[in-house]
């Protein structure tokens, strides 16, 4: 994996969509390759059109961009989540509007890694969320997952900018993530990216952004929980603590419930 790759959804190659799909399913793979650590899914799926999720190779985490979807008795709209544990599997409706879907997980499971076996849905209303982040007026954010579940360790948290050109420190984070643009735009170095774009990170790179001109929103994924380090090494945070000490964590819904 190179330290860091800009992917725009138009240079993201078409794929098959799931085996087990019905109807008409757009479907790119962002990041997809041996080589990544991280893997990233689009399907933009027509109204009323079927397909599963399946934790496999490992844990998927699916985040519903656009639109929404019917899911283990519950309707996911946008903003909403689900977490389809490695030896589980989820079926999906697209709603009458059609949805446009995010499904990330990490290439392959890790020693160690949880037992699986379970689904977590996330309804966009019950995300624990903030529009004053860590007391920062005007950045707000939301936590998906914490990577603090019994059974898996994937992490999500989405991010708001609602001002323009709010600069990031240079910083860096100790686990392979990737940041997909879902609103306004980001901006790195002269070049502006809008909604989305992938941008894949390796692990201990430092980077930093302004938010565009309209602001910014965003989500991150991670394999695991991360730590936050500033360039000069002045900082050194345990992300899981910060964003569970300004949200708590994510009550989840079971399939059926």
């Amino acid at each position: 994996m190179t330290k860091v790759s800009i992917i725009p959804l138009e240079r993201a190659p078409t794929m098959r969509p799931p085996a087990s799909s019905r109807g008409l399913i757009e479907s790119r793979a962002y990041l997809g390759k041996a080589s990544d650590p991280i893997h990233l899914q689009y399907h933009c799926a027509s109204p009323g059109a079927e397909m599963s999720i399946s934790g496999d190779p490992a844990d998927r985490l699916m985040y519903v961009w656009k639109g929404s979807i019917q899911a283990g008795g519950a309707t996911l709209a946008p903003g909403s989540s689900a977490i389809v544990e490695f030896g589980a599997s989820l079926d999906l409706t697209a709603s009458a509007e059609g949805a446009t879907l995010l499904v990330f997980n990490v290439s392959e499971r890790r020693p160690g890694d949880r037992k699986g076996g379970h689904v977590h849905l996330l309804p966009s209303e019950t995300v624990p969320r903030t529009a004053s982040l860590h007391g920062s007026a005007g950045i707000g954010g939301g936590l998906h997952a914490d990577a603090a579940c019994p059974t898996c360790s994937v992490w999500l948290h989405e991010q708001v900018y609602q001002m323009a050109d709010k600069e990031t420190a240079l910083h860096s984070h100790s686990e392979d993530e990737v940041i997909f643009v879902t609103g306004g735009a980001i901006r790195l170095g002269q070049r502006v990216y809008g909604p989305g774009v992938a941008l894949a990170i390796a692990a201990n790179v430092k980077y930093g952004f302004h938010s565009g001109p309209g602001g910014l929103k965003f989500i991150n994924f991670r394999g695991a929980s991360p730590t936050y380090t500033l360039a000069d090494g002045s900082m050194v945070l345990d992300e899981a603590e910060l964003w569970r000490s300004a949200l708590g964590r994510p009550s989840y819904l079971a399939p059926g419930e």
